[in-house]
């Protein structure tokens, strides 16, 4: 196995332990949400995560990139910006005006 895989495997790991019992969950190897059947994270699946990160956007932004790089070895065809916008972008903090 090689350090990529086994790192989205523990990434993937810490979801079930910060999301349990959360509904908005991804389904592998689509990352369609399970309960909403959007892409995920859905609208729901960021709040959620959100608010199971909170006060560690760090900690946020770097368990989505490892979640981002799982979904561009599942969706080999999907644009990778696009996943990343997906996945990554929407963790950034707003900027202030």
């Amino acid at each position: 196995m090689t350090a990529r895989p086994a790192r989205a495997a523990r990434a993937l790991d810490a979801l079930d332990e910060r999301m349990s019992g959360i509904d908005h969950q991804p389904h592998r190897p689509t990352w369609e949400c399970r309960h909403c059947y959007e892409p995920w994270p859905c609208a729901a699946g960021q709040v959620q995560l959100a608010e199971a990160y909170r006060g560690d956007r760090s900690g946020l932004r770097i368990y989505m990139g490892e979640l981002y790089a799982a979904a561009v070895e599942d969706l080999p065809t999907f644009p990778p910006r696009l996943l990343y916008t997906q996945f990554v972008a929407w963790t950034r903090p707003l900027a202030r005006r």
